[in-house]
């Protein structure tokens, strides 16, 4: 009942927002009215005393109710607004009278309207009828009119005869110049290309002249044409605007690319600047190898003095006669040690001879290598040449090319100016001819511009295609000089460790020499001194020997100048392949340049043409709304009978439909009449819920008062408990208090709003009898469904709404789910991201402990040449044979411990992985414990 109050329009809102006490004490319980659930503090017998209060009690109740001090100003506002019910009520039936009098006369006068109205409509209909007529006569005249425009049409049919013979003779013209383009055909293909273009072009413009020519038929579509021709220039010079802005754009990004060319060529310069140095620093490093040889040479020439003392003491020692037999088996040791060092000697001639026979052979590499150079410029200035006679073909071409333009536009100047004589159609195509004139100006100037935008694409591709083939030759020339260079380096290098081994050799003999010396002073300690005596043949084979010695010595010095000097040799030809690869490098630049101006120039070409094909389309959609128009005024003929249909269904339609708002305005009645009733009903269920509230009060007391009775004795945590519930129960009673202090606002609130809502329309100026019509119910119905429609509008944007969030919703879930999925993609390869810079982090430090332990190897070994570290000798072979055992037994013990741990702990693999490849550079003795 509450929700059909609510949703009648005339329902009080005082009674349908009722306070939650009323509402809990109006709901209607199976029970009996105004009982509620037992509570903690109900008890059987409370409940048996509410239910049966005698009828006595309940009249007292409602006495004490109107007698209430706090319902007083309720009662008083509440006779006020009866009593000023009661006098609108009275005014209103006096008004109600006067208006239904009125109503009867206004009735009458609208008879006699009707009447007048159905005059009227009588009048319409003939008129209505001599228009039928006037249009009948109007699609003759358009049948008359057709019948002219066909003749028209078939003039214009002779006039293109005419035409088509002018166009003959063009097409001989044409015939002529496509054999001048066979010719040049012949030259280079590109140029044929370029021709049929031109071709394209004009059979394009032919085509554009045929489309103008036909929409001359129609009349009516010459200022529509001449519209868009303007609209269409309009266009093209806004591209041209563009165009330009591109220009300048693409001037600056070549200023742009200039200047980043500058800065390379900076950097390069810089390049080649720490190249120039670091060569310098080379040759300054082979002049102190030069040096240090040279005072080699000096040492072996005084220890070359040491030995000829040597030799004499030697000389001295040998004349003894005492020491005969030690002194032959002396001799004896030294023609073995002479033995040795003549094969030694024999090696070192083979080994010299095997060095000028490569140094031989490098010589003429290096000689190959010169007149290969000489060669390439040899070849690149013939393609300079080559380059200069196609670029003087070439414009001799594009100058041919222009004469025969110049030509076919003169030949069109003529055609035009003949055309121009002969035409007497009429005013009309006179007029048409200055904008067919400027178009095909335009087309010329379009085809000029597309001609030199077309030389300059081909000098452009010719230059690439010049400018590439050089290159590639570069390229190769480049590449086989690096591996020329590449052989070069890698004999050096050979040559280098060669001659590293060789002086680890002398050094190695010259300690041998020492140690001899020195067991030689040992020996000569024991030997008396004593005249001298002649020497033998062996001392003379042996003196011969070590001249001969001194010789390869001498012979070796030399073939090392020999080596510094294609050393020098070796620096000059980097210098020249540093410069041959600068030229690469700027011819490379000039390429790329080359083709990016190349590219422009299609995309301009392409630009161009799309304009022409956007021209012809314009034409065409000339044509097509001419048909569309011939269409349209079919159609708008039809759209008149339809209307006419229409007319007669609607005036029917209407007023059926008056008679149904009719039933629908009495429907609307009975609801308000209805709404009405339930209103009094809800103010009788509100005054039931004041008596429950009364009754549940005296329950309340009623329990009070049998807690006492009941626990008079009770402990101090009964009584505390009971100070709680009557704490709670004052709580509840003041609710109470405050709910009905609610209640009674809410009742002057009501009372207040329905005599607000039966004088909302009291205000207004007295409604006139027209307002009674059908005509005002017409329009009072059309507001209430316009109303209705508006909600219903509001209602469905409101659901448009709700699905419009649900989307959004579903979207944001989506959404959602796949930030989610990116984030776990994302964390996936932050994760091997991580792992990959922990393999590098560990490369990393792997390969600067290694290279630590090789510059530390490198330092000994450095220290053993200087002769500042100790070497160890035989004698300390076992203890570091002891040691390495050792060492490979630690090895073998860290590999199985790995090997434990990583079938122990899966997720130790990795670190363990980098553990073992430690272990195994340290097996292949490239880590070294320093």
């Amino acid at each position: 009942m509450a929700d059909d109050a609510g949703d009648t329009p005339g329902a009080d809102p005082a009674v349908t927002s009722v306070p939650p006490a009323q509402t809990m004490a109006a709901a209607p319980a199976p029970a009996g009215f105004g009982e509620r659930p037992a509570t903690r503090g109900d008890t059987p017998a409370a409940n048996s005393d509410a239910a049966d209060i005698p009828d006595e009690a309940e009249q007292q109740l409602v006495a004490d109710m109107v007698n209430n001090p706090m319902l007083d100003k309720v009662q008083k506002i509440l006779v006020e607004t009866l009593l000023r019910e009661q006098q609108r009520t009275a005014n209103e039936a006096r008004e109600l009278a006067e208006m239904a009098q009125r109503a009867s006369r206004k009735r009458e006068d609208t008879g006699v309207e009707l009447y007048g109205a159905q005059q009227q409509l009588a009048r319409l209909q003939l008129s209505l009828e001599q228009i039928h007529a006037n249009a009948a006569e109007l699609a003759e005249q358009r049948a008359h009119e057709e019948t002219a425009a066909q003749e028209a049409r078939a003039r214009h049919g002779s006039l293109n005869k005419a035409l088509s013979d002018r166009r003959k003779h063009v097409a001989k013209n044409q015939a002529e110049l496509d054999a001048i383009n066979d010719t040049l055909r012949q030259v280079e293909t590109y140029n044929e290309e370029m021709q049929k273009e031109i071709a394209v072009t004009k059979r394009a413009t032919y085509k554009a002249e045929e489309q103008v020519q036909s929409l001359e038929k129609a009349k009516e579509g010459q200022d529509l044409y001449v519209n868009k021709l303007d609209e269409r220039a309009r266009v093209l010079g806004e591209r041209i605007a563009v165009t330009e802005a591109r220009l300048a754009k693409q001037q600056d990004e070549s200023a742009e690319a200039r200047k980043l060319l500058a800065e390379t060529g900076q950097e390069m310069d810089l390049v080649a600047f720490e190249k120039k140095q670091l060569l310098q620093q080379w040759k300054s490093s082979l002049v102190q190898l030069a040096r240090r040889d040279e005072a080699l040479a000096a040492a072996q020439t005084q220890l070359e003095a040491a030995r000829e003392v040597i030799r004499d003491v030697e000389n001295e020692i040998i004349g003894t006669r005492r020491e005969e037999n030690k002194q032959i088996t002396a001799n004896r040791s030294l023609e073995e040690l002479s033995g040795k060092i003549g094969l030694q000697e024999a090696q070192c001639v083979e080994e010299t001879q095997k060095y000028t026979a490569e140094a031989d052979a490098v010589a003429a590499q290096f000689d190959l290598l010169h007149a290969a150079m000489t060669q390439v410029d040899e070849e690149e200035k013939k393609i300079a040449e080559e380059g200069k006679h196609t670029k003087d073909g070439l414009g001799q071409l594009s100058a041919n090319i222009q004469i025969v333009t110049v030509e076919r536009q003169k030949i069109e100047q003529k055609v035009l100016s003949a055309a121009s004589d002969r035409a007497t159609i009429n005013n009309a195509i006179e007029a048409l001819k200055k904008p067919l004139k400027a178009v095909k100006q335009r087309t010329q100037d379009l085809e000029m511009q597309q001609v030199m935008v077309d030389n300059e694409l081909a000098r452009v591709k010719i230059d690439a295609l010049n400018t590439k083939a050089h290159n590639d030759q570069l390229k190769e020339t480049l590449a086989s000089f690096d591996v020329k260079l590449k052989e070069q380096e890698d004999l050096i290098g050979k040559y280098q460790r060669e001659i590293r081994q060789r002086h680890d050799d002398v050094e190695k003999k010259t300690l041998r020499v020492a140690f001899l010396n020195r067991k030689l002073q040992l020996h000569l300690k024991d030997i008396d001194l004593g005249p001298e005596e002649a020497m033998g043949p062996l001392e003379n084979e042996i003196r011969m020997l070590r001249k001969e010695t001194s010789k390869i010595k001498e012979e070796c010095s030399r073939l090392q100048g020999v080596w510094l000097a294609d050393q020098t040799r070796l620096v000059e030809v980097a210098q020249r392949t540093e410069a041959i690869l600068e030229e690469t490098a700027e011819l490379r630049a000039r390429n790329r340049i080359l083709d990016e101006r190349r590219i422009r120039i299609t995309k301009e070409g392409t630009e161009k043409r799309a304009a022409v094909a956007a021209l012809h389309k314009a034409t065409a959609g000339m044509r097509a709304d001419t048909a569309r128009l011939n269409e349209l005024i079919g159609k708008h003929t039809k759209q008149q009978e339809a209307l006419s249909n229409e007319t007669g269904v609607l005036e029917l339609s209407f007023r059926a439909e008056l008679k149904e708002l009719e039933t629908e305005s009495l429907a609307a009645e009975q609801k308000v009449h209805e709404a009405r009733s339930r209103k009094n009903v809800l103010l009788e269920e509100v005054i039931d819920g004041e008596r429950q509230v009364l009754l549940w009060e005296k329950k309340i007391e009623l329990e009070r008062e049998t807690q006492a009775a009941l626990d008079p004795s009770v402990g101090t945590g009964e009584i505390k408990a009971m100070e709680i519930e009557i704490h709670r129960m004052k709580m509840r009673l003041e609710g109470l208090q405050r709910e009905q202090e609610a209640m009674i606002k809410e009742m002057e609130r009501g009372i207040a709003k329905r005599e607000a809502i039966t004088l909302r329309y009291k205000g207004k100026a007295r409604p006139t009898a027209l307002e009674h019509t059908k005509q005002s119910l017409r329009e009072h119905v059309k507001k209430l469904r316009g109303k209705i429609q508006a909600t219903a509008r509001e209602a469905s944007q409101l659901s448009n709404a709700i699905t419009n969030k649900k989307q959004e919703l579903d979207t944001s879930t989506s959404e959602l789910a796949d930030a989610t999925a990116r984030y776990g993609s994302l964390e996936t390869d932050a994760n091997d991201l991580q792992q990959a810079i922990n393999r590098l982090l560990y490369e990393k430090q792997r390969r600067a402990e290694l290279q630590a332990a090789k510059e530390a190897t490198v330092g000994r070994y450095l220290d053993l040449e200087r002769g500042t570290a100790e070497l160890r000798g035989p004698e300390h072979a076992s203890e570091v044979d002891a040691a390495l055992s050792r060492g490979a037994e630690n090895l073998g013990r860290c590999r199985d411990v790995i090997a434990a741990l990583g079938k122990r702990f899966d997720y130790l693999a990795e670190p363990l992985g980098r553990i073992k490849h430690l272990a195994d550079d340290a097996e292949a003795g490239q880590l070294v414990a320093t």
